[in-house]
C-alpha cells in the first residue's frame, strides 16, 4: 500500500477547497486535493455556471422578437440544442482547465 505524506489533504475541489489548497501550497505546505468529479465543484460544474449559460442561450428568442419593434427583420428563431450543450461543455472545460492550472502553479497534487 502506498504511503503519502502531506501537510494538508483537502477533500473536494470546489471553490473553497481549491482556494484553501492553493493558499496553503503558496505558503510552502505540501498539499493534496481529491475530487470525485470535475475540478470546480457543484456551482461551477453542475449548478450556477451551467444554469447561467443555458439561461443566456435560451433568451435569444425573446431578444429577436423584441428587435422586430426596432426595425430588425429576423427569421423565425430556431434553437439547436446540441450546439447549446456543446457550447456549455466547452465553457466548463475552459473553466476546469483554469482550476487545474492554478492548482499546478501552487504545487498542489490532485
Amino acid at each position: 500500500m502506498p504511503e503519502f505524506d502531506f501537510d494538508l489533504f483537502t477533500i473536494g475541489a470546489g471553490s473553497g477547497g481549491v482556494a484553501a489548497s492553493r493558499r496553503a501550497g503558496e505558503y510552502g505546505a505540501k498539499v493534496a486535493i481529491c475530487e470525485g468529479s470535475r475540478v470546480g465543484g457543484t456551482c461551477v460544474m453542475r449548478g450556477c455556471v451551467p444554469k447561467k449559460l443555458l439561461v443566456y442561450g435560451s433568451g435569444y428568442a425573446d431578444h429577436f422578437a423584441d428587435a422586430a419593434g426596432f426595425g430588425w427583420e429576423v427569421g423565425e428563431p430556431r434553437l439547436d440544442w446540441a450546439k447549446l450543450m456543446a457550447a456549455k461543455e466547452a465553457e466548463l472545460d475552459r473553466l476546469e482547465a483554469i482550476y487545474h492550472r492554478l492548482l499546478d502553479d501552487s504545487g498542489v497534487t490532485l
